[in-house]
C-alpha cells in the first residue's frame, strides 16, 4: 500500500508541474500575439500624420521651391510664362480676378467651397492653397492654377474662365508632378529635343500627322471639360467633354461620340456609305477663340456643324460654368448645360438675357 501510495504522488506531481509550464507557456504566447497586434497597428500611422506631427505643416520651403522649379520648366515647354503669388502681393490676372484675396468668394464646378491660402497646408478650408500660378493668355484672359492640399490630399485646380470658378486640371503633368513634389519624389518634364528649325518643323508635322488628312487633335479648352447636364421635355441630357473628344447623350440614352481633329485636306465629295461609317467618330474641328468649339461632320459638305461655348451666369447670388451648345450655321444656343443634374433640373426653364437662344 505504501508503494502504491508514493508511486500515485509522484505521478501527481509530475501531472501538476506539467500543467503549471503548459500554463506559463500559454499565457507566453498570448502575450507575445498581443504585442504583435500592437506593432502592426503603430506601422499603420500615415506619412502624412508623421511628416505634420514632426514639422507642423504639410507644405514647406523645400517642397515650394521644387514647385517652382517644376513650374519655370513646365511653362517653358508649354510655351508660357508664369507669374508665382509672392506671399504678399495679390496676383492681378488679366480676367480681372486677384489672388489669393478673391479666394473668399470661388465656386470649384459651381458648388460653394471654402478656399484660402494657406502656407502650410494644415487649415481647415476644403482647399488650402499653397501655391498660386498665373499666366496671362491676353490683355483679358489669363490661366491661374491654384495648388491645394484638400483634406492632405495634393490638388491642382485651375481657372481658364473670365470669372471665379474653378475646377481640378485635367493636366496629367501637372497633376502627377504636385504629387510627386507632395511626396518628396523627383519630377519630370518632357522637354522638347534641340533641331534646327527646318527639323523641328519636320519633327512638328511627323509628331501631328496622323494620316488620311489629319493634322493633329483639336484641343478643348481647359474650363469646358467634364461632365455637363442639360434638362428639357423629353428628360436629362448629358454632354462628356475631354481633352480631344465629345461625347453627347440623349435623355433615351442614345449617344454620339466624337473625336475632334484638325483637318489638311479638302472633303471629297464623292465618298462610299462604307467609308462615311468608318469615321462616323471623327470630326473636323476648330477652335473658336478661348472658349469655344466647332465641329463637322468628317465628310460633311453642307450646314454648319456644331458649336459649344463656355459660359458663365450667377445664379442663387452664386457664379456658376455652363456651357451653351447649338447647331446650325450660326452661333444661336439650343440647349443650356450646367455642372450638375440637381441644378440642370433647378434651372430647366431658366432664360438667361445674354445668352442668344434658338427658340
Amino acid at each position: 500500500m505504501k508503494k502504491l501510495t508514493i508511486i500515485s504522488s509522484v505521478i501527481l506531481s509530475s501531472l501538476l508541474i506539467l500543467t503549471g509550464c503548459g500554463s506559463n507557456s500559454s499565457k507566453k504566447s498570448n502575450v507575445t500575439s498581443k504585442v504583435k497586434v500592437v506593432k502592426q497597428s503603430s506601422s499603420k500611422k500615415s506619412q502624412k500624420d508623421v511628416a505634420k506631427k514632426k514639422s507642423g505643416s504639410l507644405w514647406n520651403n523645400d517642397k515650394d521651391s521644387h514647385l517652382e522649379d517644376f513650374m519655370k520648366q513646365w511653362g517653358e515647354v508649354m510655351n508660357q510664362t508664369y507669374t508665382k503669388y509672392d506671399g504678399t502681393n495679390n496676383i492681378q490676372t488679366a480676367s480681372g480676378m486677384n489672388y489669393p484675396q478673391d479666394f473668399n468668394s470661388a465656386t470649384v464646378n459651381g458648388q460653394n467651397v471654402s478656399m484660402a491660402w494657406d502656407k502650410k497646408g494644415t487649415g481647415k478650408n476644403d482647399y488650402n492653397v499653397v501655391a498660386i500660378y498665373n499666366y496671362n493668355k491676353s490683355s483679358s484672359s489669363s490661366i491661374t492654377y491654384a495648388f491645394t492640399l484638400a483634406d492632405g490630399e495634393p490638388i491642382v485646380l485651375v481657372n481658364e474662365g473670365s470669372g471665379n470658378n474653378w475646377s481640378e486640371t485635367k493636366n496629367k503633368s501637372l497633376r502627377e508632378n504636385f504629387v510627386n513634389i507632395f511626396d518628396g519624389k523627383a519630377t519630370h518634364v518632357e522637354k522638347p529635343k534641340a533641331s534646327s528649325s527646318s527639323s523641328a518643323k519636320s519633327s512638328t508635322k511627323a509628331t501631328e500627322d496622323l494620316g488620311e488628312g489629319r493634322g493633329g487633335y483639336v484641343t478643348t479648352p481647359e474650363a469646358m471639360r467634364g461632365t455637363w447636364y442639360s434638362k428639357g421635355e423629353d428628360g436629362m441630357k448629358k454632354l462628356v467633354i475631354s481633352e480631344h473628344e465629345i461625347t453627347l447623350i440623349s435623355a433615351d440614352g442614345e449617344t454620339n461620340h466624337a473625336v475632334l481633329y484638325k483637318r489638311t485636306k479638302d472633303t471629297p465629295s464623292d465618298v462610299s456609305e462604307s467609308e462615311r461609317q468608318s469615321k462616323e467618330e471623327w470630326r473636323s474641328a476648330g477652335n473658336i477663340g478661348t472658349n469655344g468649339i466647332s465641329m463637322r461632320g468628317w465628310y460633311q459638305l453642307q450646314g454648319g456643324g456644331e458649336h459649344f461655348f463656355t459660359h458663365e451666369e450667377e445664379i442663387n447670388g452664386q457664379k456658376v460654368p455652363l456651357v451653351l451648345y447649338g447647331f446650325g450655321a450660326n452661333d444661336l444656343t439650343d440647349y443650356v448645360y450646367y455642372p450638375s443634374e440637381d441644378l440642370a433640373d433647378q434651372q430647366s426653364d431658366a432664360k438667361y438675357d445674354d445668352i442668344n437662344y434658338k427658340f
